[in-house]
């Protein structure tokens, strides 16, 4: 069971809890609205911050070193001796060290140690987040990046789904055919999952670049991602291109024609409020495609191919991206697409040793002629 992190600070009472309770909700607003931290990383901030009070049953300005300590191992102990993942560790350090730098900020120090008599002191040392500090030296990329022959093994995979499904007039043939774009797309433009699933058909556009004016209005993906982060990426491979097209007129709108959801054609994904017919890639429901769904369908055309062993994640088809990005443009346009805040973090999306720059994915137009349609 986890500590609680119940914001009542009830075991304060009176003047303390009243002023404690203030200065959290003056940190919390500081970070959402100057900092810049999306809501539910700043509800979780909060939320661990009032486990490790709730825990030490302490003031904030009352925290050492030792209650971070004391927690620690109370957490350890409710896990029967496993401890904490050290990523885990640098979450909650994170959020204690934020407050900690709020709570120090010299006219907050002084006013609270004029109110209660106490001067405040680092509870976040370096002794007790030194699990992170190992952690990171010792770190080890798990991500990795597909092959073009890879690649080509999954699209081969899809492509073998989607006849078995338009041989037996199968309801997932749609499904299939759309899956089949999403994987190329995400990593053509290295999106993120939750990005891939709320692409709407405005955001693209034609490019003012001559050279990518064969695209048409298909030029350019404008993407607004983590940390709402806005990036603007360029159509580069006429074969993609073709396959997108072919998407958007021969199975889009059987998609949307058949979707089985009811409602006013909106739906939500987070905390946002979709258009169901902007979407590009709307789900059989008639909503957003659950990346867990997504997901399972590449999980599933990995193992088919029988030579993938590796663990295929949405996050894979985004470091592919990078990959197949850096050689063509440069590191830093790459940062640029791929929405990063520092060149370093790009890098680490970039595996140069398994992939070559300019792979093409198959052409989609041979796989079915106009006349084949789905049937239920």
């Amino acid at each position: 069971m986890k500590a609680a992190c119940d914001a009542g600070l009830d075991f304060l009472g009176g003047e303390a809890k009243t002023y404690a309770n203030n200065l959290i909700r003056d940190w919390h607003a500081q970070i959402v609205h100057l900092d810049g931290l999306k809501g539910k990383s700043a509800g979780n901030h909060r939320d661990n911050l009032f486990r490790l009070l709730n825990h030490a049953q302490v003031a904030p300005w009352e925290l050492k070193p030792v209650h971070v300590t004391r927690y620690f191992e109370s957490r350890t102990e409710e896990r029967h001796g496993k401890a904490l993942a050290p990523a885990t560790v640098g979450v909650m350090c994170a959020a204690w060290r934020s407050f900690q730098n709020f709570m120090l900020e010299l006219e907050r120090l002084n006013e609270i140690s004029r109110q209660f008599n106490v001067r405040p002191a680092r509870f976040v040392n370096e002794e007790n987040s030194i699990a992170v500090k190992r952690h990171k030296a010792n770190w080890v990329p798990k991500s990795w990046s597909l092959t073009p022959v890879q690649i080509d093994a999954i699209d081969e995979q899809f492509r073998i789904a989607i006849r078995a499904a338009a041989a037996a007039r199968s309801k997932s043939l749609l499904p299939l055919q759309r899956d089949r774009v999403m994987f190329h797309v995400a990593i053509h433009f290295a999106l993120r999952i939750s990005e891939l699933v709320t692409v709407e058909t405005t955001d693209f556009r034609a490019s003012h670049d001559p050279g990518l004016q064969r695209f048409g209005n298909l030029g350019v993906l404008t993407v607004t991602g983590k940390n709402d982060v806005t990036g603007s990426v360029p159509m580069r491979e006429h074969l993609v291109h073709d396959l997108l097209r072919w998407y958007l007129e021969k199975v889009r709108p059987a998609l949307l024609l058949r979707r089985r959801g009811q409602g006013d054609g909106t739906c939500k994904f987070g905390d946002e409020t979709f258009q169901v017919a902007q979407l590009l890639f709307p789900s059989e429901r008639g909503g957003v495609v659950e990346p867990n769904q997504f997901r399972k369908r590449l999980k599933q055309m990995a193992m088919n191919t029988g030579t993938i062993h590796k663990r295929l994640t949405p996050h894979t088809l985004r470091h592919t991206g990078c990959t197949l990005m850096v050689p063509i443009y440069s590191p830093e346009v790459a940062q640029k697409y791929m929405r990063h805040k520092n060149l370093f973090t790009t890098l680490g999306y970039y595996h140069p040793t398994p992939l070559q720059a300019g792979n093409e994915v198959n052409a989609p137009v041979s796989l079915f002629g106009d006349d084949e349609e789905d049937e239920d």
